[in-house]
């Protein structure tokens, strides 16, 4: 049984530090963040041909990236703030030691901090920051049809997982337009875009995976499709990962270990997903921390190869 705590924090800073520790680890979301977004960026500019430079494109993708993830954190506290009260009264939203108005400052802090660095220093991207935004508010209301999405899980997975997309859409964009010139988005930055973006869909639907028999009255992946055929869907994300990272290393001419680490990591990740898939109980379910694992030693691995090939501008 869980300990709930019985009144609820006078100070806002002491909620805030309780929402840090127990849902937006920010000691741990803030370094995740700029390394994968660092990766992004020099893997975009490798990409296009350009001498790799950090300057205030960069700047402003780093804040973007790490507000935009606050950003989208906020969004789903707040959309199931009602159902967290019933599935998951241990949480701090429910049992008050956050409030809702935290999370809703913290929502419009960040929204606050998004327009004002690209509005004042991203003017070179701002239209497709618009694109962004727009998109990422249209998922936070349900595309005005709360009521439907909220029973068709499956079509809201249909509608909110090109958020990802878009959001990575958004930062090669920031890669791009560093230097000199404003690069052109090529072929291999789509594919770059799906190494991406592939695997926070495999996360996401990991996440909402139960074994057999262990499903709750949240509604799951494996509740509406059967738990093999919804493992499927991370695993296939996963694998296709790998294969187009090791297509884009080759087209880069990174060195033969980063192909060697990729295919040991999916091999990790076929191992993991096969055994749950065979036996498709409790004990085999780490899909989720497996996604997460698999997912930043890619990045890494992209990022240090990279790092080996080419040599970095500093423009700020």
């Amino acid at each position: 049984m869980k300990t709930m705590p019985t009144s609820t924090p006078e100070s806002f800073l002491a909620r805030v530090w309780i929402y840090s520790k127990e849902i937006f680890p920010v000691l741990i979301y803030l370094p995740y963040v700029v390394v994968l977004y660092i990766c992004l960026n020099f893997s975009s500019q490798a990409i296009a041909g350009s001498t790799i430079s950090m300057d205030i494109n960069g700047i402003v993708g780093m804040i973007t990236a790490f507000f935009i993830m606050l950003q989208m954190r906020t969004f789903d506290d707040l959309k199931d703030i009602e159902i967290d009260k019933d599935l998951f009264p241990w949480r701090a939203t429910p049992r008050k030691a956050v409030l809702k108005s935290d999370i809703q400052i913290l929502s419009i802090f960040s929204f606050v901090v998004l327009v004002l660095t690209n509005v004042i220093f991203g003017q070179e991207t701002i239209n497709v920051f618009v694109l962004m935004m727009v998109y990422a508010i249209l998922t936070f209301k349900w595309f005005f049809a709360e009521e439907f999405h909220r029973k068709n899980l499956l079509f809201t997975m249909a509608t909110h997982q090109p958020l990802p997309w878009v959001i990575n859409y958004f930062l090669i964009h920031t890669a791009l337009a560093a230097g000199d010139t404003y690069d052109s988005f090529s072929t291999n930055h789509w594919i770059l875009l799906a190494i991406f973006s592939l695997p926070i869909t495999a996360w996401e639907v990991s996440r909402k995976i139960r074994a057999i028999g262990h499903e709750t009255e949240y509604e799951t992946f494996s509740m509406i499709f059967g738990t093999r055929p919804a493992t499927w869907i991370p695993f296939i994300c996963l694998l296709l990962t790998g294969l187009l990272s090791i297509y884009i290393a080759n087209t880069l001419g990174l060195n033969l270990s980063f192909i060697w680490i990729t295919i040991a990591l999916m091999i990790y990740v076929i191992l993991v997903y096969g055994r749950f898939l065979k036996t498709p109980i409790v004990e085999n379910n780490n899909l989720t921390n497996t996604a997460m694992i698999f997912t930043t030693a890619v990045f890494l691995n992209f990022l240090a190869h990279v790092l080996m090939n080419y040599e970095v501008v500093n423009q700020l």
